[in-house]
């Protein structure tokens, strides 16, 4: 008796953990296979990068993407909840945007231009990653899904910073 008593707590704690009762998958989401993306920018990682994955010739109503982490990679997911990617080719994007939090000084302003130039600066986000990779029209990047999953690791190349030139009309300095 003790032992049906174990066996049958064991097979509990074995149905909690395989998802029993959990969310269902669409009955259309197709299989999905481990898709991890590394982006790198100026040699390093690049935290806090979009990545998204357009297919290439198909339409699906699902999404892929994911969010790079503090050493550059994202583990993409389908519609934000399903681990993977289906099988097929996609166009990549990569998008990376932050707001400036001061604007440089530039002393030839009066201190009221230099004010009306950072509220405008504070309003804006800028793209630390060149805009040819923000678009699936655009980007040279492309990977390939297959059933053994892919893992790969994309340039962007170098940072760039042309908010401050545009708004101030000066030198910019690389940031991420």
């Amino acid at each position: 008796m003790k032992n049906y008593f174990l066996s049958a707590s064991l097979l509990l704690v074995l149905l909690c953990f395989s998802g029993c009762g959990g969310e269902q998958k669409p009955a259309d989401l197709p299989p999905l296979h481990p898709v991890v993306v590394t982006v790198i920018q100026d040699g390093m990682p690049l935290e806090g990068a979009t990545v998204l994955l357009m297919p290439e010739g198909t339409s699906t109503r699902f999404s892929s993407g994911g969010v790079t982490d503090k050493n550059g990679v994202a583990t993409i997911k389908t519609d934000a909840k399903y681990p993977g990617a289906p099988e097929g080719r996609y166009k990549v994007t990569i998008k990376k945007t932050v707001e400036p939090s001061t604007a440089p000084v530039d002393n030839s302003l009066s201190y009221e231009e230099q004010q009306a130039k950072a509220a405008d600066i504070s309003k804006q986000t800028k793209s630390v990653v060149d805009s040819k990779f923000l678009k699936f029209g655009s980007t040279p990047f492309s990977i390939a899904v297959t059933s053994s999953g892919v893992t790969e690791t994309l340039d962007v190349g170098a940072a760039v910073d042309d908010l401050w030139d545009k708004v101030l009309g000066g030198s910019s300095s690389s940031g991420r």
